[in-house]
This record gives structure tokens, C-alpha cells and sequence, in this order.
């Protein structure tokens, strides 16, 4: 049961790291106003990725630790 929390809790982690990242870059792309019809918002999906990459990398990382 302790580690159905600790995992749940780190999904909800990397819910929360991702879902900023996708904030970030639509804020950044508004503000750019690249969300106008037909315009790729890059800014929106750079951030996305990083995000995940980040979310992916705390979360191994803990993994590794708890594994110890």
C-alpha cells in the first residue's frame, strides 16, 4: 500500500510538471501571438517536450533512489 502512494503521488508529479511546461509555452506563444489561425505554436510544444523530458528524468531518478 506505501508504494501505490509514493507512486501515485509521483504521477501526480509529472502531471503537474508537464501540465506547467504546456501553460508556459501557450502563455509564451499568446503573448507572441502565434496563435492566430494557421501559425504553429512552437513555443507551446518546445515547452511541452521539455517539460515531459524533466518529468521523466525526476521521476527515474527517484526510481533509482527508492531502489537503493
Amino acid at each position: 500500500m506505501k508504494n501505490a502512494i509514493k507512486f501515485s503521488g509521483m504521477a501526480f508529479q509529472m502531471g503537474a510538471t508537464i501540465g506547467l511546461g504546456a501553460y508556459a509555452g501557450y502563455r509564451w506563444d499568446l503573448a507572441d501571438g502565434r496563435w492566430a489561425e494557421g501559425e504553429t505554436a512552437w513555443a507551446t510544444v518546445g515547452c511541452t517536450l521539455a517539460a515531459t523530458l524533466i518529468a521523466l528524468t525526476l521521476i527515474i531518478r527517484q526510481v533509482l533512489n527508492d531502489s537503493k
